[in-house]
């Protein structure tokens, strides 16, 4: 047991190094071709900390691990906003942009149940990976067009984030040696992860939920958090949406567009609605005066712990 918790953390490890060493490659790659080191710090801090979800559901999928795959998505959604959130907000309250609450969280609410309504038949098909593929092209048009609209702490902070211009080779050798990390650590975490679920008698899904969830919601949690302790609640709050926005949109997309997922009767009724409720709540906290209290980060993080307690009620019930 204690070996493939071991292996679980090693492949957490090398999953965040593999997904630092890609961001950074591809960013290089893309300063060297001429994109605005704006545009590139929003996609290196949406997509790095996407990564580690994205190698591991295309790993699952692979090897047939519908429910962990999904429920990997699900899971993280959740816990970015009431793990990362509601944490960070009980430390340190976290003003928002109006834009946050006029377009992103009601974009993550209408796309989580755009989600929902796709899973009816019991599967993401491909033709399902593909409309949210299009979804996701159509956000990041929309991300660089309106980036001359965000503030100018937030354009340095983020440009800042992607100015590390090196040679082209070593821009390629990160991007390949990243790549290779992500592979192999998502395979390590899901054997390890499919192990210990079988040790402990859970099922696939509520591991994908609880364990793998917040174990790939970990690079969040320290973007946001780090974000907010130098004083950028607007990147802290926007990461975390954003990331919600990616898991979506091109995590589950290119998982199903590789591999049709089958959608259990819970994750239908239980796990999807919960992570709609959990987006839906961010609206009314952030609309009366564009901040996240502590009391509501309190909310948030008490909301999540319930969840997790309910999940483990279950797979130990």
């Amino acid at each position: 047991m204690l070996g493939l918790v071991g292996w679980f953390v090693l492949g957490l490890v090398l999953l965040v190094l593999g997904a630092d060493s890609f961001v950074k490659g591809a960013g290089g790659i893309a300063l060297r071709m001429g994109i605005r080191p704006f545009v590139v710090g929003m996609v290196l801090v949406g997509f790095g900390t996407s990564a580690p979800e994205l190698a591991v559901n295309l790993t699952a999928a692979y090897q047939g691990r519908y429910d962990l795959a999904v429920g990997n998505v699900v899971g993280s959604n959740i816990a970015n906003i009431g793990l990362i959130l509601g944490l960070i907000a009980i430390f340190q309250p976290l003003a928002v942009q109006m834009r946050l609450l006029r377009v992103e969280v009601p974009l993550l609410i209408g796309i989580g149940l755009v989600l929902w309504l796709l899973c009816f038949d019991g599967r993401i098909g491909r033709v399902d990976g593909v409309i949210l593929l299009a979804g996701f092209a159509a956000l990041m048009v929309y991300v660089a067009r309106d980036a001359k609209h965000e503030p100018s702490v937030v354009q340095d902070a983020l440009t800042e984030t992607a100015e590390t211009r090196t040679e082209w080779w070593r821009c390629g050798m990160r991007l390949v040696v990243g790549l290779g990390l992500l592979l192999y650590a998502s395979q390590l975490m899901v054997e390890a992860a499919v192990g210990m679920a079988t040790i402990w008698g859970m099922s696939e899904l509520i591991v994908g939920l609880t364990v793998v969830a917040i174990g790939t919601s970990l690079p969040e949690l320290a973007a946001s958090g780090i974000a907010a302790w130098r004083g950028h609640s607007d990147i802290a709050v926007g990461n975390v949406v954003g990331s919600c926005l990616f898991n979506i949109l091109l995590i589950i997309g290119a998982t199903a567009t590789v591999h049709p997922l089958l959608v259990s009767k819970s994750l239908l009724w239980v796990e999807l609605p919960a992570m709609l409720a959990f987006s839906m709540v961010l609206y009314p906290m952030v609309r009366g005066d564009l901040a996240i209290k502590r009391y509501e980060g309190g909310i948030l993080f008490a909301a999540f712990l319930a969840f997790m307690g309910w999940q483990l009620h279950l797979a130990l019930g």
